[in-house]
């Protein structure tokens, strides 16, 4: 009997639970949950293009795309709502994209529209288009079905090997409010049949000013944070001769230290330490011989130095602060000399002073070729 009782409440359970999940899997599918959300700008007007996994399709993988032009993108979100069967939620969104158009006008309003939604994440990618955005999305590329993912997954691959920084709605906010660093974020673009990585935007407040390029990607990493994996690409002079490097396994971190000379300028001290094994080089240096192995690592260190140099003179000239000097600065004075301070104005003239320190922790098991050409 006590068998019995215990088959027929097995049995109920199990009847509620699967009628519950065809219940659940009924309500999503009458659910349109935005994955990425573009803007650019046509007339004077938002174009604003929503791409939503589509679950009827899922095999097939493509995205439903929707459409609007606005003078506002909550007057957009209205108009989309329209066009699809489904109920269209936003608690999904993975990336908002901006066209360099809008970016160069200013994206504070289209922010805090969406730092303003409760549905919405702080973890929300934020990232720049070369060209279109409305392109970019409803483009085809061979072999990635859902551009949306094949666009979300590509970022998130260039954040893990630092070629990209880590720029979401909470970052982006954050730095915009702080007077001490300017906001940055990637921008990628359309090149063929791919989406690729095009260098990182660098704003004044909420405008984009101007773009760093891609091979200063690391680079910048460097000066803006810490890091325990990467790859770095370095050109070396040798010989009156060009050679070049790869660095792979790459951990970084990074010191300020502020001060001011005899005249009240300010000067900041940027040390730089780098952990790396090398991968491939072309260059002249026999790797089996300690001697030639620190001559090499200080070649990478000067030539890494010349780079942060020309990226730091690009910001500098730009008016951006996009490595956040101006933090390291105002940690030094009290809120007042901050605030009388008129750092726009200061900023160009910080002399930035960047040393290397470089280790290479491994160069391989076969250390030298021998030379077939005698």
């Amino acid at each position: 009997m006590c068998n019995i009782v215990k088959g027929c409440l097995f049995t109920l359970i199990l009847i509620i639970v699967c009628s519950g999940c065809a219940k659940n899997q009924r309500v999503l599918e009458k659910l349109g949950m935005d994955h990425t959300i573009g803007y650019d700008q046509l007339q004077g007007k938002l174009l604003v293009t929503a791409t939503l996994p589509n679950p009827k399709s899922i095999n097939e993988g493509n995205d439903e795309i929707l459409t609007s032009t606005a003078k506002t993108s909550k007057e957009a979100k209205i108009n989309i709502a329209r066009e699809s069967s489904r109920s269209i939620v936003t608690g999904q969104l993975r990336n908002t994209m901006y066209s360099e158009e809008i970016a160069r006008s200013g994206l504070k309003d289209l922010i805090q529209n969406l730092a303003r939604d409760p549905s919405i994440s702080p973890r929300v990618k934020i990232t720049l288009v070369a060209g279109s955005v409305h392109d970019l999305l409803t483009s085809s590329y061979p072999g990635h079905p859902e551009t949306s993912q094949y666009v979300d997954h590509m970022l998130n691959k260039n954040l893990k090997n630092q070629n990209i920084p880590l720029v979401n709605l909470h970052q982006f906010t954050r730095d915009l409010l702080d007077d001490g660093i300017d906001p940055v974020a990637p921008i990628i673009k359309k090149a063929g049949d791919n989406v690729i990585i095009d260098g990182i935007a660098l704003f004044k407040d909420d405008k984009y000013i101007v773009r760093l390029d891609p091979k200063y990607n690391l680079i910048f990493a460097m000066t803006r944070g810490n890091f325990k994996q990467g790859e770095l690409f370095v050109e070396l002079q040798e010989d009156q001769k060009t050679s070049s490097v790869m660095l792979g396994t790459l951990s970084s971190r990074h010191k300020f230290h502020v001060h001011q000379d005899n005249k009240g300028s300010w000067m900041v001290d940027l040390h730089l330490y780098l952990k790396g094994s090398i991968q491939e080089y072309t260059g002249t240096q026999i790797l089996t011989n300690n001697i030639d192995i620190e001559q090499l690592a200080k070649q990478i260190s000067h030539s890494i130095q010349a780079s942060v140099n020309r990226m730091v003179s690009t910001m500098q000239t730009n008016g951006v602060d996009s490595i956040g000097i101006g933090k390291h600065i105002r940690n030094h004075m009290n809120y007042k000399e901050w605030n009388a301070l008129k750092w726009s104005e200061v900023y160009p003239k910080v002399k930035l002073n960047c040393i290397v320190h470089t280790k290479i922790k491994e160069y391989g098991q076969i250390q030298q070729l021998p030379d077939t050409s005698k």
